[in-house]
Parts: C-alpha cells; structure tokens; sequence
C-alpha cells in the first residue's frame, strides 16, 4: 500500500498518532484537515472526521479520490455490546454494518451488502499489533461492528441491536467508512477500544475511559505501521 488513510471521528482518537507523525504537509478539503507525512516510514494521511456517518462516508471518500490512499484504518472508541467484551478490550471489525438502515434496503438497493467485509491482511496485521501492544492490558476480539446516528445509552436500544446484528460494540462511524471502502475497492479495517457498554451508565463510563481507550486503538494502529 503506497499510502494509508487513518481516520478518527475526533481529534482525542488521532492525537498520539500526530504526535508521532513526521509531517510533511497539511491540506484542507471541504473542512476536514488533513496531515500527510510517514508514520514509523509509511506513508500516510491522518485526519480527524467528526461525528457521524455522513462526516466519516465524506472524509473517506476524498482520501480515496483526492489523497490515492490504498488502504483504509478507522480507529477510535465505541460502545461495548458482546457479553465478552469489557471496558478497555479492544475489537477489530471482521464486519460492519449500518444498525438504523433496514436489512432489507441493504440488500435490495446499491450497493447489495448487508454487511461490509473488513481485509482479511490489515485484520491480521491488527491482530499482531495488538500482540506488540505491552501496554494494553485487555482483551482483543474479531467481531462485528456497527455504527448509527446516536450514542447507545438506552437498555432497550441495545437489545434491540443485539438480537438483530448480533454485534461486538457500538458507535458513529465505522460501517460509513467500511461501505465507502467497499463501493471503492479498497481495503479498510476499523479498530475500537470500548469505553462503555452501551448502557445506562454509559456516559459516565465514557467520560472516565475515553482518554486511555482513545489511546489504546491508536496504539494498535501505531504498531500496525511498524509491521505493514
């Protein structure tokens, strides 16, 4: 991959990232900033997206179309799901899907997928990065995840995603990156760190975890450079 696109929805998820960035240029597309240079001797460009599905669909299409990058990583935070997955595990996406568009638009209109397929070389390489990670002293699981236009908080939302997608967390942005990818043909992996799990408590839970979880993907990330 001559160039690699790294994306955070805020700036907390990239920040350690860009601090290990040798820059060599920033550019400003349609409002999002974009920091070119080699991460650990790779070329990349790191940018933060915002929150939500239309920020990180619009942010990964001008990576592709404007910046040739050819390969795609989503790192950042999410809401805990799966009966395994704890606060500060970590889940690399085999899957992504959309929570709140129906299964049946999904399949039945453009672009025909009811779930977007991570690559199966950067879900090993993450998987190894994890293990390079002597930092993180947590869980890391392969598994689905899914994204929507909300922060899950509710008991009985989270059941609801659950029994329908069977997922391993929650959160903003992931399946918009996996299915612009994907109607592009480029390879993409998303990388979360749980901060909550997607229930009552979890605001209060997010606030406490949000640093370390942010820093713990972006870690990940950071080691998954030094093995591409």
């Amino acid at each position: 991959m001559e160039r690699i696109g790294i994306i955070g929805a805020m700036d907390i998820e990239i920040e350690l990232l860009l601090g290990n960035l040798e820059l060599k240029k920033k550019e400003k597309i349609a409002g999002f900033v974009f920091h070119i240079g080699k991460l650990f001797g790779k070329d990349v460009a790191i940018t933060s997206c915002g929150v939500g599905k239309v920020n990180a669909a619009s942010c990964t299409q001008i990576l592709i179309s404007k910046l040739g990058v050819q390969g795609i990583i989503n790192t950042g935070i999410a809401g805990g799901l799966h009966k395994d997955v704890e606060v500060c595990d970590v889940v690399i996406s085999r899957d992504v899907t959309h929570h709140d568009v129906r299964k049946r638009q999904m399949k039945n209109w453009f672009p025909h997928q009811e779930y977007f397929e991570g690559d199966r070389k950067l879900i090993d390489v993450a998987e190894k990065a994890f293990k390079n990670s002597q930092d993180i002293n947590s869980s890391c699981h392969l598994g689905r995840i899914v994204s929507g236009e909300c922060f899950v908080d509710d008991a009985q939302l989270k059941e609801q995603i659950m029994k329908d997608y069977s997922p391993h967390c929650v959160e903003m942005e992931g399946s918009a990156v996996g299915h612009v990818a994907y109607i592009n043909d480029v390879p993409f992996v998303v990388i979360r760190s749980i901060s909550d799990k997607a229930d009552g408590e979890a605001t209060m839970s997010y606030e406490k975890f949000e640093k370390i979880t942010a820093q713990n993907a972006a870690t990940i990330v950071m080691n998954m450079m030094k093995i591409l």
